[in-house]
């Protein structure tokens, strides 16, 4: 057998393989990726007779723009703003100077018709004048008579006066001014009795019976822990065009010693009555959680696994109306499901995520 010597360039050959193998034994095996992040909201079961809310405006039940009847220059203003006035209260006057001098001169008119008309009656009956003659002077009298009552309202319009107890919730001018008739000078809020004006979807107001009266109550931001019982007023019969709602009217009896004013916001949460044709149990979700394809409505939830971890999973469902609170999910949801809110374009039935919950609904 022939043997060859090795020669240094096959030993180093063989010296960088050796070598390159040792290396790629001791190269650590590749990590697997984390699961993706996801929001997730559980959903819990609302049934539609619960509570619902609302948001509506304080207003007084009866207000009035207050206004002089004729023109002229303010020369006293007695109340101001935030002022509680009495029915019959004199609240501002106008310089009835140039209307008093106007009744001095009607009242002289109708005292010489007047007088005429007396001496007619008498003269016609001896036939010194004729009928006709005297009809003329009796429409006189009373023509006369019309326009010095007349100047005689005009100087009593001249003071303004307030009808009925309330609390001065704007003053509109400023002693000295000149004003027109009928110009507002006050706006009086009678505050004894307020109103909480709302606006109800028609989803919900078709679903309402006739008599039906459902228990509502106010809250107040300021007031997180009072509650005022609400009275139903009246409802319009006419939707509003630009939001499809209806205005419903409630009356608060009292406002518990609190003061609460004319234009404060208020929450409104009303149960509805069991006159509603029926009741739902439902849940809400976020419009764009649910997703459709050729198979239909669904969302993705995540099962969950241990700690954080979820499986991802498909539900079809069944959507209701859209409302304040979301789209509703009539079928295809159970209690306590984790339904993915964000990043279903990404989600595969089986794959693992990792939850991050938001508020549920």
């Amino acid at each position: 057998m022939l043997r060859h010597a090795a020669t240094p360039t096959l030993l180093a050959i063989l010296t960088v393989a050796v070598i390159s193998a040792c290396d790629r034994s001791a190269d650590p095996a590749p990590t697997e990726a984390p699961p993706r992040l996801v929001r997730t909201l559980q959903v819990a079961l609302t049934n539609e007779g619960d509570w619902r809310e609302f948001p509506g405006i304080v207003d007084a039940e009866r207000k009035a723009g207050l206004s002089f009847r004729v023109g002229g220059k303010v020369i006293e203003m007695r109340a101001n703003e935030g002022d509680q006035v009495g029915k019959g209260d004199l609240l501002a006057r106008l310089d009835d100077t140039d209307y008093k001098i106007q009744l001095e001169s009607r009242e002289a008119e109708y005292a010489s018709a007047h007088a005429d008309y007396l001496r007619g009656e008498e003269l016609v009956k001896t036939g010194v004048i004729s009928k006709s003659d005297f009809n003329k002077l009796q429409a006189q009298d009373a023509t006369s008579k019309a326009s010095r009552d007349s100047a005689q309202q005009n100087v009593e319009y001249t003071r303004l006066i307030a009808p009925f107890d309330g609390e001065v919730a704007v003053r509109h001018v400023d002693k000295f001014e000149e004003v027109n008739a009928q110009q507002i000078i006050y706006t009086l809020h009678d505050t004894s009795s307020l109103v909480i004006k709302i606006h109800v979807p028609e989803s919900l107001m078709i679903r309402v019976r006739e008599g039906a009266r459902p228990e509502v109550v106010a809250e107040f931001k300021e007031l997180p822990d009072k509650q005022f019982p609400l009275t139903f007023k009246e409802v319009s019969t006419q939707a509003d065009a630009s939001t499809n709602t209806f205005a419903v009217t409630f009356t608060m009896a009292s406002n518990g010693g609190f003061n609460i004013l004319p234009g404060m916001s208020a929450k409104v949460r009303g149960k509805p009555s069991t006159h509603f044709t029926q009741q739902k149990r439902v849940f809400y979700v976020p419009p764009h959680a649910v997703l459709e394809d050729d198979k239909g409505r669904f969302v993705y939830v995540a099962e969950p696994e241990s700690g954080d971890r979820g499986i991802v999973q498909r539900r079809d469902v069944e959507t209701g109306r859209l409302s304040q609170q979301g789209l509703e999910i009539v079928s295809g949801l159970v209690g306590g499901d984790h339904v993915i809110t964000a990043g279903m374009s990404k989600m595969q039935t089986g794959m693992t995520v990792r939850m991050r919950s938001d508020t549920p609904r």
